[in-house]
């Protein structure tokens, strides 16, 4: 006969903990367990047999590995908790006695103080790790930069936030690594690219922010308290590479003072060893459509060195109504050079008459006093500009025009999806049109001219000839023919439509169904597109 196991110790019971029980395990109150799983990265987990897992009872309970409850009980920060609550009875037992300088003394020499470090170095073992999860961080550092201070929102937290933020941008400012923007309901989406990285993140509208009453800020700042670490890590170590004093000497004329040269060397190296990776040629013949050539490699470093100067010869206004550190933020990580009004800002770069100005960014229904040479645009062309990664007409984007869609660069249109037209394609479609009238007027002249010689060769008078071209001619209807292969591949079709069963086939044709479906309502947005077209010239 076998060993009977005991119950409990085998299987999801033993892999699995309660709450309760961790929180009894830890000596620790419920508070406390929530603020160091966030810290430490621990979730709850939903085992496949809750009965089993809670060895046979059915009350609904949360679970976690019991693995990651005794990774807790090692971490630094739970005696640090356990120090902070003995410190607060004291504190609170001082005060009620009414001692208050015991009290301030107290807190200033006994406070137990933590930093999390240690945990950051644990949840991120390489830089690349760190900046895969930068995502969230920043969404959440921008959000409480914008919140006002009270009673739960700490003044010392919302200016650490500014802080961060700020550096962050002037490293995406000098680097020049900002790849996409838009403009949401939500705040404005921006995404980078460091290290081969993608990261995007969103900036709230500037409004005054109501701060809710339905949410717990306590989880909120703990989160925040974990970003504010790992932030400050990520902007040391991104300085760092760029051989840049960190902190750095935040102004708000020039968002902060770097030497030049130092980027300048980094720059060059990397155009070298673009350069040096050009110089190979492929050795095989046919090349697979899944493989990068170097070709496609180029073409690549091409297009983000044109965007990270995509704004080199432009100098920029930009009018009080508008945005003033979203525009300054897109337009100087593109190479450009920018000034603001006086009342949004202090110690604009230059004035509003000065005469290097070549764009001047308004969102008032019209301008008064223009200035010739100057170009007036809105903001949204500033975005459009940069994802389409070339400058577009400005002829669209005037004070006071309907602008065209302004499509989000996230969302990658699939085959059959209608896509509205943005300003990218009308400006191709003018561009095409007065290439086909110029071709058109060319194509007539030398028509023109060959029949006049004929004529003139044949002796027919120059009256006879032009009534003879002006005489309507049959026009001959083109029939098209399917070609071998058109044909072979619907026989094709159909044969493999009589060989499914009857399962396959109703499949098929509920597939074929929605399909024709989708193409039906892309053809009417395109018909009411088109109606559309001659109400708006």
């Amino acid at each position: 006969m076998g060993k009977i196991n005991k119950k409990g110790v085998k299987g999801a019971a033993a892999n699995f903990i309660t709450r309760q029980r961790a929180l009894n395990k830890l000596q620790i109150s419920l508070a406390d367990f929530r603020r160091l799983c966030i810290l430490k990265g621990i979730y709850p987990r939903d085992p496949k047999n809750k009965k089993k897992a809670n060895k046979g009872s059915t009350a609904p309970a949360t679970f976690y590995y019991i693995k990651d409850i005794q990774y807790l009980l090692h971490e630094p920060l739970l005696q640090k908790f356990r120090d902070y609550k003995a410190f607060a009875k004291k504190l609170n037992r001082v005060l009620h006695k009414g001692e208050y300088s015991t009290a301030k003394s107290l807190e200033e020499n006994t406070k137990p103080v933590y930093n999390l470090d240690h945990i950051v170095k644990e949840r991120y073992p390489s830089f690349i790790d760190a900046l895969r999860d930068l995502d969230d961080a920043l969404s959440m550092l921008f959000l409480f930069s914008k919140m006002p201070a009270d009673n739960k929102i700490k003044a010392k937290a919302v200016a650490d936030c500014q802080k961060l933020i700020a550096e962050f941008q002037a490293y995406v400012m000098k680097a020049k690594c900002l790849r996409k923007v838009f403009f949401s309901i939500k705040g404005i989406y921006y995404q980078a690219e460091i290290k081969g990285q993608t990261i995007t993140w969103i900036v709230p509208y500037q409004f005054s922010q109501a701060v809710p009453t339905d949410v717990d800020f306590r989880v909120m700042l703990t989160f925040l308290e974990f970003y504010t670490t790992l932030t400050g890590f990520v902007n040391y170590r991104l300085y760092n590479e760029l051989n840049i004093a960190y902190p750095p000497n935040l102004s708000e004329m020039a968002g902060f003072d770097a030497g030049d040269a130092m980027l300048t060397k980094t720059e060059a190296t990397a155009e070298d060893a673009v350069a040096a990776l050009d110089e190979f040629k492929s050795a095989g013949g046919e090349e697979d459509k899944d493989t990068v050539t170097l070709r496609q490699i180029q073409d690549a470093s091409n297009e983000v060195s044109n965007l990270q100067q995509l704004f080199a010869n432009c100098v920029f206004f930009i009018s009080r109504e508008t945005p003033r550190y979203a525009l300054e933020f897109m337009i100087r990580s593109c190479g450009g050079q920018v000034s603001w009004d006086p009342s949004v800002g202090e110690n604009p770069p230059f004035a509003e008459n000065d005469e290097r100005i070549t764009h001047q960014i308004s969102d008032r229904p019209t301008v008064s006093n223009r200035v010739l040479g100057r170009a007036y645009v809105q903001p949204q062309w500033i975005a459009d500009c940069i994802n389409a990664r070339r400058i577009l007409r400005s002829k669209t984007y005037e004070p006071g025009q309907v602008l065209p869609p302004h499509l989000s660069p996230f969302v990658e249109a699939k085959e059959g999806d209608y896509v509205p037209g943005s300003a990218i394609d009308s400006d191709a479609e003018e561009e095409e049109e007065e290439e086909v009238v110029a071709e058109d007027k060319e194509d007539d002249k030398e028509d023109v001219y060959e029949s006049e010689l004929k004529a003139e060769a044949a002796g027919v008078t120059f009256s006879e000839s032009t009534n003879a071209e002006t005489k309507p001619t049959a026009s001959k209807k083109s029939t098209k023919k399917r070609s071998a292969a058109e044909v072979e591949e619907e026989e094709q079709k159909e044969m493999a439509t009589v060989m499914m069963t009857n399962k396959q086939r109703k499949l098929y044709q509920k597939m074929q169904h929605g399909k024709q479906k989708k193409v039906a309502e892309v053809e009417k947005l395109q018909r009411k597109k088109a109606a559309l077209k001659p109400k708006k010239k």
